[in-house]
C-alpha cells in the first residue's frame, strides 16, 4: 500500500474509535439552534383555576412539561418507529394545517402536528416513553402490564369506547416516568405561572400582561383569528414567564381531562371527572378567536375526533 493511502487509512481508522457512533433511535427533534423537545420544569404551588365564571383553588405538585408543542418532525420521527415496533394509529399526523397526512417532513417540519385525535396522542406518548426507555403511562389493565398501542377505531369510530382500559378510557399509571398528555390543571398552571405567587390573569394570553381584547398586545403572544390563517412553525411569538411557547395560540392542545364542570372544592393534582363523553382542550389556535386564547378559555371534542388545528405539547412526572 502507497505510503499516502496508508496514511489515510490510519486517520480513518483513528476518527472511527474516537467518535462513537450515532445511537439507531437518534431523533432528529432539533434545528441547528433549538431543541424542540426539551422539557421546562414547572414548580409546584397553589393557584386558582378559573374559565371567568367557575373556579376552586388547585394544589399543583412539580412536573415537566414540553417547552414547545409537538412538530411533525418529531412526531413523524416517534410514529415511524413505533409502526415498526407494533404499534398501530388510526391517523398518521399532518405537518402544520396545510400539510398531507403520513408525508415526509418537508421545510416546514416544525410547525405542529395536527389533524391527530386523543387516541392517536397516548398511544404515540407510549412510544415515545419506550422508545426513550422509559415506563409507559397508559394501560389497558389495572396491575399496569399491557401498554395500550393501538388507537385503530374499530368499532368506535364515531362512539366513545366507555370500558376501562380501552383507549378512551386508560388505566393511568401517574407515578411512572414516561410520557403523557397534561391535566387541564396542569396545563392552565403551566400557562398562567409568573413567580409562583404571582399569576397571568385567566383573560390573557400565554406571556401577555393584558386582556386579549387587546389585540396589539395578543398579537406578540398569540396566533390566533385576528392575526393568522394557518398553522405557524412553533416557538414564533413571546413565550411565557418560564419560557413555554404557544399555550395559547397555533394549534389547540389536547390534555388528560375529561370535559365537565369544575369541582367545588379546594384540590390537589385534580385530573378531572372520572367519565364523560368528551376531553380537554386547551390553548386555541389559529383559527380562534380571542375569548379561547385566553389562558382560562377551554374546549372539548371527542376522543376520535381530528382537525388541522388540533395538536398537543407531552409532560412527565417529576
Amino acid at each position: 500500500m502507497k505510503k499516502g493511502l496508508l496514511w489515510l487509512f490510519f486517520i480513518a481508522v483513528l476518527i472511527s474509535k474516537t467518535i462513537p457512533a450515532m445511537a439507531a433511535d437518534t431523533m432528529p427533534v432539533s434545528n441547528a439552534t433549538v431543541d424542540y423537545s426539551c422539557l421546562v420544569t414547572v414548580p409546584g404551588g397553589t393557584f386558582t383555576q378559573t374559565d371567568g365564571i367557575n373556579s376552586f383553588s388547585h394544589t399543583i405538585s412539580t412536573f415537566m412539561i414540553g417547552k414547545y408543542q409537538v412538530t411533525y418532525e418529531l412526531w413523524h420521527c416517534v410514529y415511524q418507529w413505533a409502526v415498526i415496533n407494533g404499534y398501530a394509529f388510526q391517523n398518521a399526523g399532518t405537518e402544520g394545517s396545510e400539510g398531507t397526512a403520513g408525508a415526509a417532513p418537508t421545510a416546514k417540519k416544525y410547525k405542529p402536528v395536527t389533524t391527530v385525535n386523543w387516541r392517536d396522542v397516548i398511544v404515540w406518548c407510549n412510544a415515545l416513553s419506550k422508545k426513550a426507555g422509559l415506563s409507559a403511562v397508559y394501560f389497558s389493565d389495572a396491575g399496569f402490564t399491557t401498554p395500550i398501542k393501538s388507537s385503530v377505531n374499530g368499532a368506535y369510530g364515531n362512539s366513545v369506547n366507555t370500558t376501562p382500559g380501552s383507549f378512551d378510557d386508560p388505566f393511568v399509571n401517574w407515578k411512572a416516568d414516561g410520557y403523557r398528555l397534561p391535566t387541564e390543571g396542569e396545563y392552565q398552571y403551566a400557562a398562567s405561572y409568573k413567580s409562583g405567587p404571582g399569576w397571568a390573569p385567566y383573560a390573557c394570553a400565554g406571556g401577555a400582561a393584558t386582556d386579549c381584547m387587546d389585540e396589539t398586545a395578543a398579537a406578540l403572544n398569540a396566533c390566533y383569528s385576528a392575526n393568522c390563517s394557518i398553522a405557524q412553525t412553533v416557538g414564533g411569538k413571546i413565550p411565557n414567564a418560564l419560557g413555554i411557547y404557544d399555550m395559547s395560540e397555533n394549534v389547540w392542545e389536547w390534555c388528560w381531562d375529561w370535559y365537565g364542570n369544575y369541582p367545588a372544592i379546594s384540590e390537589t393534582n385534580y385530573k378531572g371527572p372520572v367519565s364523560g363523553s368528551s376531553r380537554v382542550k386547551r390553548g386555541g389556535s389559529y383559527f380562534s378567536g380571542a375569548g379561547y386564547v385566553e389562558l382560562g378559555g377551554r374546549g372539548s371534542d371527542f376522543p376520535y375526533d381530528t382537525y388541522d388545528d388540533y395538536g398537543f405539547r407531552f409532560v412527565r412526572s417529576n
